[in-house]
């Protein structure tokens, strides 16, 4: 590897939508180090994808798909959710269209109604995003709640470990404070 080279993505970002994708004005940003692995987040994507209000009438939809789901990474808390890649590997491995960008909010948009529920999107995805829903025979994908402002998951995440981000302003905090950990400085003075 030359001087100028970047090394391998290894998909260590913590930034849902940031890291891959620069140019997105609507993204997801997660602090591993405040998430409690309270599913608060993953209870509110459920109960908004499936339509309900009360969780007991999740019950019959268990098997829904997911959107977002939490898992564990090395012993840190890792959301596996849509990053909304500039270059999505998932809307090239869609084989006839149904994964788009749209113009408006730079999102990976997934549609339902034109999806054979191949799974090639979910074998390109670096992230593990998607999933089959076995009842309808497509695929599902998290869509950033676009029409509530903030998502789902946001608003059921009590200690900020899931936040709505403009642009690269999580980027820029993450790059402060490897600098701030990289120097030593802290912060005690």
């Amino acid at each position: 590897m030359g001087s100028g080279d970047r090394p391998p993505h290894t998909g260590k970002t913590h930034g849902i939508g940031t890291g891959c994708n620069r140019t997105m004005k609507r993204t997801l940003a997660f602090r591993p180090e405040r998430c409690l692995m309270c599913l608060s987040c993953v209870l509110a994507c459920q109960l908004k994808a499936v339509g309900v209000e009360d969780p007991r009438d999740l019950l019959p939809a268990a098997k829904a798909p997911r959107r977002l789901s939490m898992t564990f990474v090395e012993g840190t808390p890792w959301a596996e959710c849509c990053r909304h890649c500039l270059r999505a590997p998932c809307v090239e491995a869609c084989i006839n269209g149904s994964l788009v960008r749209d113009e408006e909010n730079s999102a990976v948009l997934h549609h339902a109604e034109t999806c054979v529920g191949c799974g090639s999107c979910q074998l390109a995805c670096p992230f593990n995003a998607l999933s089959r829903d076995e009842k309808k025979e497509c695929m599902v994908k998290c869509n950033l709640c676009l029409e509530d402002q903030p998502p789902q998951c946001v608003l059921a995440c009590q200690t900020g470990a899931l936040a709505l981000s403009r642009g690269d302003g999580y980027a820029q905090e993450k790059k402060r404070n490897y600098a701030k950990e990289m120097t030593g400085d802290r912060g005690n003075g």
